[in-house]
């Protein structure tokens, strides 16, 4: 804002607020900023009432950079568990993609996030080296120190310092790949598709 001073035909000084006038960038970074604020608010609001605990928003406004130079494929599994919307028994049983929400790997009766990342044998060597990594990372770095029995996975998610340390983990295993190793009917078929795919069958 700037002040101006301006003197009417019968000599009164009256003084005038004029904006200064704004650059391009600065009108993009105000509606950036706008829109940012509206979107957290919304976000806040709709966990509220929906009561989900399974996704936690970055504190950042851009896109964690660890992720985004993951392979696409890695990257999306990585996302997928964040959301909750994922290869899980929990979730496909919910969506009525199967009966019941047992693990596959080890048959225990629900197969969660938690269950995958913190207790099915199937991935105890990787979760060890998971959880050795993020304790290592969140000591080095400012933020709460995350430990296994102390850290939710919504909270190792949204957390930026723990993200390659969950993305080495999802690279040696089959979590958010696939909720169980595969039944006989299924494994046969991808064998048939594969040798169909080598002999050049498919187009």
């Amino acid at each position: 804002m700037e002040w101006f001073s301006t003197t009417d035909p019968d000599g009164t000084v009256r003084e005038r607020v004029f904006p200064l006038p704004r650059s391009l960038a600065n009108a993009k970074r105000g509606f950036s900023e706008q829109k940012w604020g509206d979107s957290k608010s919304w976000t806040g609001k709709k966990l509220a009432r929906t009561n989900n605990r399974k996704y936690r928003p970055g504190e950042k406004r851009k896109p964690d950079p660890t992720v985004a130079k993951a392979r696409k494929r890695l990257a999306a599994r990585f996302y997928q568990l964040k959301t909750g919307h994922c290869l899980t028994g929990q979730y496909l049983a919910w969506t009525t993609r199967r009966p019941d929400a047992t693990c596959s790997w080890c048959q225990y009766r629900t197969q969660t996030r938690d269950h995958l990342f913190k207790h099915c044998p199937e991935w105890k060597n990787q979760q060890k080296v998971l959880w050795n990594a993020v304790l290592t990372e969140t000591r080095k770095l400012p933020g709460p120190t995350r430990e296994r029995h102390k850290t939710s996975i919504a909270e190792l998610l949204a957390d930026q310092r723990c993200s390659q340390a969950v993305l080495d983990f999802l690279e040696t295993t089959d979590v958010g790949r696939a909720s169980g190793p595969p039944v006989a009917e299924e494994a046969d078929e991808e064998a048939s598709v594969g040798g169909d795919r080598e002999g050049g069958e498919v187009g």
